[in-house]
């Protein structure tokens, strides 16, 4: 113990009160051994910055080729996700210029729109107040799958005149996006060249609903889903969200101003679990459990769970 105390400490001497800064030389020994460390020091620094640099370029390469593959997939008709302004950037300047002389046929807005067409995960509410493109979102969403022949859709809402009103809108999108899409007013069903189907209905009553026992539909949308007193509608129809091929993926889309009589079930549903574009594992609503399904195509999360996303515009 003595000799420790008595052993000499490395670095500085220890200023003492009122007298001047205390100064020693190193020797050449140890003037080597510092200088060898700040090159090392040097040199290492010079490495991670270059290979953050290279981490930059690898990402900026990737990025560019997905980009690319939308844009291509957009122009053939097959793109399943949204073609952003980022993306465009990306491409060669040749490729934006050719975009320039192509019809736009929808372009989502900057914002929660953009990131609710993006989204994979297999249950998305975008809420927020009237005139932010909720509606229009859920129209142009629907067609992710249309150029595959098993797709099939089920659009609605509450009550006929608000139907009416989507319906019109559709119709100033869909035969442009797909030249050959016909819609059959009889039973309110748009039919695409791929042989893919979209059924636009309403259900007034609860028990309006069990007319679609025994169907299934690999995209349902509920426009204004507030405005249904109870989650029945939602959690019957959520049975009929199945499809046997593995092109395609499942998704429940909902759209939801503030309010209506059925805020208080929709809050406890998308709200409370998790913060605005946080995903969540969906819990069924009685019960508190995951929910699970044993057939998810969905590339998001764990393939059989139910994974949730709340998108406030």
């Amino acid at each position: 113990m003595t000799e420790e105390l008595n052993k000499p400490k490395r670095g500085r001497p220890p200023k003492k009160e009122g007298e001047a800064k205390t100064s020693y030389t190193w020797s050449r020994k140890m003037k080597a051994r510092l200088a060898t460390q700040r090159q090392l020091s040097e040199k290492k620094r010079k490495a991670e910055k270059l290979t953050e640099q290279a981490k930059r370029a690898r990402r900026s390469v990737t990025l560019a080729k997905e980009s690319a593959v939308k844009v291509d997939n957009a122009l053939k008709g097959r793109s399943k996700s949204v073609v952003t302004s980022e993306d465009l950037k990306r491409v060669p300047r040749a490729v934006r210029e050719h975009l320039q002389h192509h019809d736009v046929v929808f372009k989502a807005n900057e914002g929660p729109q953009t990131t609710f067409l993006e989204s994979p995960e297999r249950d998305v509410l975008y809420g927020g107040a009237a005139g932010g493109g909720k509606s229009y979102a859920l129209l142009a969403d629907v067609l992710r799958d249309a150029s595959n022949s098993n797709h099939r859709g089920l659009l609605l809402r509450r009550t006929l005149a608000e139907l009416t009103e989507l319906i019109d809108k559709s119709k100033q999108l869909y035969p442009k996006a797909f030249p050959g899409a016909v819609f059959k007013e009889a039973k309110s069903t748009w039919e695409f060249p791929s042989g893919a189907r979209i059924w636009f209905s309403y259900v007034d009553d609860d028990r309006d609903v069990t007319r679609y026992q025994g169907q299934a539909f690999n995209w349902i949308g509920i426009d204004e889903i507030t405005n249904y007193p109870t989650p029945y509608v939602w959690n019957y129809l959520r049975s009929r969200l199945r499809t046997t091929d593995p092109q395609l993926g499942m998704y429940m889309r909902c759209t939801a101003n503030p309010g209506g009589v059925g805020g208080w079930w929709v809050k406890k549903m998308y709200l409370d679990p998790n913060p605005p574009d946080d995903p969540f594992w969906a819990k069924d609503f009685d019960t508190g459990k995951t929910l699970k399904y044993p057939v998810n195509h969905n590339k998001a999360g764990d393939p059989y769970s139910y994974v949730n996303l709340y998108l406030q515009g």
